[in-house]
């Protein structure tokens, strides 16, 4: 009977540290405010550009846009995020970053080279970027919201 009593405490311990040990880990909701911070930062940059983008500066504006996401692009994937749901929202915001990126450098590219087709095409696919974009903070603030 004193056996019985002893494996039990004993199990009972150990669920409770292994308990401890889970529970000092990220909650979802810390995990997900990081996520959308880098997001939101990402789309306060192209509201900005939007709201203040001179056509006389041509190319350069899209040049420099595309310098402000790379760095946001980097600070997702650096984001450490153990939600396997998360980890998903993180990698599709990355390769956004990294398409919009290359996208902007590749109209303002078009545009220097005074490549009209090219430019617009270039652009065509940054609004779907957008639309994309879109989509996914959609259904990450769903996730975050637990909808």
């Amino acid at each position: 009977m004193q056996c019985v009593f002893k494996r039990s405490f004993i199990l009972s311990a150990t669920t409770a540290i292994a308990l401890l040990f889970a529970g000092c880990g990220e909650s979802k909701v810390a995990q997900c405010n990081k996520v959308i911070k880098v997001a939101n930062q990402a789309s306060t940059l192209g509201q900005e550009f939007g709201k203040n983008s001179n056509p006389a500066q041509g190319s350069k504006a899209l040049t420099e846009l595309a310098g402000k996401i790379d760095p946001l692009a980097t600070e997702m994937k650096a984001l450490e995020v153990k939600d396997e749901k998360l980890q998903g929202f993180q990698g599709r915001f990355l390769t956004l970053y990294q398409n919009i990126s290359k996208e902007l450098n590749n109209a303002a590219a078009a545009i220097d080279k005074k490549n009209l087709p090219a430019a617009k095409g270039f652009l065509v696919s940054l609004q779907k970027s957008s639309s994309e974009e879109s989509s996914i903070v959609k259904e990450i603030n769903s996730y975050c919201s637990g909808k």
